[in-house]
């Protein structure tokens, strides 16, 4: 038996774009989100097309919303129909996962311990990535409860989009207090994605450098370096 290093095609190139539309999406949302909550760069006054700085950044913050939650949702059916590899199971925090997941992580903080070879997600990765999702989806009934609050009930299609808006996220406003504890739950898990994100890519830099697999390369080009076993 011989052990060869070959790279290995881990992600497809839907899957890839659609990580890089999230990442993308996710740091709009963060720089807007922080301006909408405190206007420290331009004000709005002078010239008449200076006075609508914050309505453009909220168009802008709602803009990259959408595309987050579209992109959210196709990755999702890819992670159940993908026809080159379905993942969803990978993100499941089940007890097999959550072993892993922590002997991984172990590993990445201690090096003690064995670091299993992953081709397709490492189960710290997926775990983490179950929490981030779950954070994002509160993220987005605080948002559009937030968003809604400034709509007028009106009449046709638009009095349509508010009253499903309301429906949908007015049970944020009882559990959490109102609007002002909707806002504070939305900046909170703001906070909470920055977080993760900065771990997730501090995991895959730590991987790339220490372990030598390509981690970074993998959602790039979509391969991998992985050890690969041949007969005689």
């Amino acid at each position: 038996m011989v052990i060869l290093l070959e790279m290995v095609k881990v992600k497809t190139a839907s899957v890839r774009v659609l990580h890089w539309v999230i990442f993308l999406a996710t740091v709009s949302l963060v720089l807007t989100g922080l301006y909408i909550a405190d206007p420290f760069w331009l004000s709005g006054s002078g010239e008449a097309y200076q006075t609508f700085v914050m309505a453009k950044i909220r168009l802008i913050h709602f803009l990259s919303a959408i595309a987050l939650d579209v992109a959210f949702l196709v990755r999702l059916y890819i992670a159940f129909f993908s026809l080159f590899h379905t993942d969803w199971t990978e993100v499941l925090p089940t007890p097999g996962n959550l072993k892993e997941a922590w002997n991984s992580l172990r590993f990445y903080w201690t090096l003690e311990g064995e670091q299993k070879d992953y081709r397709w997600i490492d189960p710290f990765d997926g775990i983490t990535f179950h929490l981030l999702h779950l954070v994002l989806i509160l993220q987005l009934f605080t948002g559009f409860a937030l968003y809604v609050s400034g709509i007028e009930l009106a009449a046709g299609i638009w009095g349509i989009w508010a009253k499903t808006l309301h429906i949908a996220t007015d049970w944020t406003l009882v559990v959490f207090g109102g609007l002002p504890g909707v806002r504070l739950m939305h900046h909170f898990t703001l906070w909470l994605v920055v977080s993760g994100a900065f771990l997730h890519i501090y995991h895959q830099i730590w991987k790339t450098i220490k372990l030598q697999r390509a981690d970074i390369s993998a959602i790039v080009n979509g391969y991998k370096l992985m050890a690969v076993k041949r007969g005689k």
